[in-house]
């Protein structure tokens, strides 16, 4: 089975997509970047490249900070 490849501008949209949400979450939630970095175990500069929508992230520590929102990140397919 052969998936589609996706273009750049595809795959920044995405993480443009969890960035927002993330961001969205924590202000909603009122934490301060500093504060929700501490919440979700993960360090400042790491929550601030996420927000920012940065590509090259360890995927498990960007999961870390979704589960802290009670967010889930899996294949499309299976939604």
């Amino acid at each position: 089975m052969e998936g589609t490849r996706r273009s750049n501008a595809q795959i920044e949209k995405e993480l443009g997509t969890v960035a927002y949400f993330i961001r969205k979450k924590r202000k909603e939630r009122g934490y301060t970047q500093e504060e929700f970095a501490k919440l979700s175990g993960v360090g400042l500069a790491f929550l601030k490249r996420l927000e920012g929508g940065d590509e090259n992230l360890h995927l498990a520590k960007v999961l870390q900070v979704l589960r802290h929102l009670n967010a889930d990140l899996y294949p499309k397919e299976y939604q």
